[in-house]
């Protein structure tokens, strides 16, 4: 029976294509596919010539290389050895590329926010959504027995109708039907600039639905497959809140039937219904007695006890919007001379403030605030007296609560405004109003106490939107545009600089642009990092992830190009270690702009250079190879006409490492040659002199493996042996780099055929990382030296001690790969 059935080979090619070169199985990924690229070639040379095979990008390149490899081994008996030698290998790659099922409980996320305490009502929204399921159970105990579909439910109302607190009520009051968690995410949809992209969404969802981080494919489609096989036959409700539009929602919609999706958003969205089966649920504002309830239990019943009447009228000024009747019930218990009878004389006098002035609408808000569809919503009624917009009373009611606040307070809540943050940090408000964090902590507590804030987490916080806009507005009404923009530049710089203190513990000793790396020299740059301290970076840069982005959308609104492509520079660790494709590229996409007119003004010229170079790897990490072409292309023309030969060199130097990615070994030499003729001209002492002697090294280790693809294994060794005496002549010994290159030399030797050359550089290696404590590339080396074992207790020792390290790491496809072979092992 032949072995090698076209089912059987194209799915390991495929394996090897698409987990390896994403780069999701790490050095095992990388070897499967430089196997496969090897035995590629092999057959390439036996056919005749041509163009040498290039990695292939789609299935019927794939289906053709699968059947190229089956024809040689119909006819080469050594060929046919060494591709059934790979094939087993792939299965491991095929293993270490999927994601690992879950263990029992460990996947039940719990993601609700908390519902407050002073939540009234909606039962007509908790009974809309409770018959929509009870629809579909057809009386079964499980329930979902005669759905094709999760069942949707899509909230509806404006701003500041409590949308999201109903939807989150219903969510909590059901859970006993959904006993596989909860999901949810705030789209932020008030806005088109401000939602967020459905990959965003989808890797946090996959993360607490078990899904390592590396495990998370880098293109939004492979998210969506994965999320989808995840929640796949379970019962589960999914909260997507604040939904911009449909085509927002779309990736992020589980069709298990047996879960609920529950969508809040100011918008019918109509292709929901048509394409979901959504049932439109609207979310109107409180009756009279429920506003009455809502503020007493805000205000405090004793409050409310003395002067009920004007209580009461006031909750009717209020309109029924939750968000305004928790303002307002939040002034009275804070200010304890308020009376009612004042309050509701207070609203009178704005409304008739209003009407004298002919506005129609609270102060600074525009006619459409509400951002409701009005065409497809019919209005809300609200005793009122203005007009029948919905949100007017909350407008009222955030205006009150400002004119109550202490100037410094009043400033605070104008300039936190002026850009929507997902989220506000203590460090960053005090960058705001210029001040120091104990102050701008005291400063924080009284907007949230007046409920113009809300505490989203340990000292951070959030604007409702409509209370953003508000405070937006006055803004830019009583600050002016000096200090506004100063107040943005301000907080910008703040990121900045905790991106690049946290991005120079993250990736040590890189060469870097921008003078906001100056200040990192120090205890907090590279000579004061430890393991430590280098994850908690990341740490930090991974929560500030989203901020960091609206910093760089800010500084570009607001003419700080410098800042701009500076922040684009200090988010190379972020990104590097954690990926985040999508937000790279959009971040850095606005980094090329900026530094473009940085250039074409007094700014640094070298910068676009830079920002097309690490605008070229976002594409990478999506599979856009082309597109990283062009920018790379593009990035050394930009650094040669700016005179940066080691920008020129990184551009060049990027583009042999895509084409490494590529198989295109032959091009790949040829780029790492022209990087390296670009840093001979760098002069003694001129720009980037410092880091040519750690650039030349590295191009030496790339052009050593780039050599090796090619077969040229005596050249490859000599170039690999190059690099490895550069490293170590370096003032800064970088001994992990050092570790890599004798890891390439141990390959090289064992596809060379020369096993016994292999041990001495693979023994280093491993005694380098052992010290470094890089435990995943110590089991790796360890891996690779029992291939090359001088007899069956070497081999076995280091496969022992390669299952140790990774079942000390939790790398679970590592401890099963190493687990069969010593199983093997023994059976033979």
């Amino acid at each position: 029976m032949d072995p090698f059935t076209m089912t059987a080979v194209l799915a390991a090619v495929d394996t090897a294509a698409s987990g390896a070169l994403s780069g999701a199985a790490g050095e095992l990924g990388r070897r499967t596919a430089e196997g496969l690229a090897g035995l590629a070639r092999r057959a390439w040379r036996r056919g005749g010539g041509g163009e040498p095979p290039a990695a292939p990008t789609d299935d019927g390149g794939r289906r053709a290389l699968a059947a190229l490899l089956i024809e040689q081994a119909r006819t080469e008996p050594g060929f046919a050895r060494d591709l059934a030698s790979w094939l087993r290998e792939s299965e491991w790659l095929a293993a270490a590329t999927a994601v690992p099922a879950p263990a029992d409980g460990a996947a039940r996320p719990r993601m609700l926010p908390p519902l407050t305490s002073a939540f009234t009502d909606r039962d007509d929204v908790l009974a809309a959504v409770t018959g929509l399921l009870d629809e579909g159970d057809g009386g079964s105990e499980g329930g979902a027995s005669s759905r094709m579909a999760a069942p949707m439910a899509l909230l509806v109302g404006s701003a500041g109708v409590g949308k999201t607190a109903a939807a989150v009520h219903c969510a909590r009051a059901l859970a006993a039907r959904f006993p596989d968690g909860e999901l949810y995410a705030d789209l932020r949809g008030s806005a088109a600039a401000t939602a967020v992209t459905p990959s965003e969404v989808l890797v946090r969802f996959l993360h607490h639905l078990g899904v390592p981080a590396d495990r998370v494919p880098a293109d939004e489609q492979g998210q969506a497959d994965l999320y989808r096989e995840r929640t796949a036959g379970r019962r589960m409700v999914v909260l997507l809140d604040n939904a911009h539009s449909a085509s927002q929602l779309g990736p992020l919609l589980t069709a298990s039937p047996g879960s609920l999706v529950l969508v809040t958003s100011r918008h019918r969205l109509p292709e929901l219904v048509r394409d979901h089966g959504a049932r439109i649920v609207r979310v109107g504002p409180l009756s009279d007695a429920d506003s009455f309830l809502l503020l007493t239990r805000i205000a405090g019943p004793e409050r409310v006890a003395a002067q009920r009447t004007h209580a009461e009228a006031v909750a009717a000024r209020c309109g029924g919007i939750p968000l305004a009747l928790c303002e307002t019930g939040a002034r009275v218990q804070v200010r304890e001379q308020l009376s009612w009878e004042s309050l509701e004389r207070e609203f009178a006098a704005a409304v008739a403030g209003l009407r004298g002035s002919g506005q129609g609408q609270a102060p600074g808000m525009p006619d459409d605030a509400d951002g409701l569809d009005d065409a497809a919503i019919p209005a809300i009624p609200v005793t009122y007296g203005v007009d029948d917009s919905p949100v007017e009373p909350a407008l009222l009611a955030t205006d009150l609560s400002y004119r109550d606040l202490a100037p410094d307070a009043a400033r605070l809540y104008r300039l936190l405004a002026l850009c929507p943050w997902p989220d506000i940090p203590v460090g960053a408000a005090a960058a705001v109003a210029d001040t120091g964090e104990a102050e701008a902590r005291r400063l924080l507590e009284t907007l949230a106490a007046a409920h113009l804030l809300e505490e989203t987490g340990e000292e951070r916080y959030r604007f409702h939107d409509l209370v953003r806009l508000h405070a937006e507005r006055r803004a830019h009404e009583e600050d002016g545009r000096g200090a506004t923009a100063l107040a943005v530049r301000r907080t910008v710089t703040w990121y900045l600089r905790l991106a690049a203190r946290a991005d120079a513990l993250v990736v040590p000793g890189r060469w870097h642009l921008g003078p906001a790396y100056a200040r990192t020299q120090g205890g907090d740059g590279p000579a004061g990092r430890t393991a430590e301290a280098a994850r908690a970076a990341l740490t930090v840069l991974r929560r500030e992830r989203a901020n960091l982005a609206e910093a760089v959308r800010a500084a570009e609104e607001y003419g700080f190009d410098e800042e701009a492509w500076q922040l684009c520079e200090a988010m190379w660790g972020l990104h590097l270690r954690l990926g985040f494709h999508d937000q790279w590229v959009a971040t850095h996409l606005r980094g090329v702009e900026a530094a473009r007119r940085c250039a074409a003004g007094i700014g640094d010229p070298r910068a676009e250079g830079r920002m097309r170079t690490q605008l070229a790897f976002g594409y990478m990490g999506l599979g856009r190879y082309a597109e990283a072409e062009a920018q790379l292309t593009s990035a050394a023309a930009a650094d040669e006409r700016a005179g940066h030969h080691r920008g020129r060199a990184t551009a060049t130097e990027s583009l042999g490492l895509l084409c490494l990615r590529q198989w295109r070994y032959e091009a790949a030499e040829e780029h790492f040659r022209q990087a390296r003729h670009a840093l001979d001209g760098i002069a003694p002492g001129g720009d980037g002199a410092a880091d040519v002697p750690r650039a030349d090294a590295l191009l030496a280790h790339h052009l050593g493996r780039a050599l090796r693809g090619q077969g040229r294994h005596a050249e490859a060794l000599a170039q690999l042996t190059d690099a490895l005496a550069r490293f170590r002549t370096l003032p800064d010994r970088d001994l992990y780099n050092e570790a890599r290159v004798r890891m390439s030399l141990g390959e090289t030797h064992l596809a060379a055929g020369d096993p016994a050359a292999a041990r001495t550089p693979l023994d280093e290696a491993l005694a380098v990382m052992a010290a470094e404590g890089a435990v995943l590339q110590q089991a790796d080396a360890a891996e690779l030296r029992a291939r090359c074992a001088a007899d069956e207790d070497d081999a076995v020792r280091h496969l022992r001690l390669a299952h140790s390290l990774y079942e000390e790491v939790g790398e679970t496809a590592g401890v099963s790969r190493t687990g069969a072979l010593l199983r093997e092992r023994r059976a033979g």
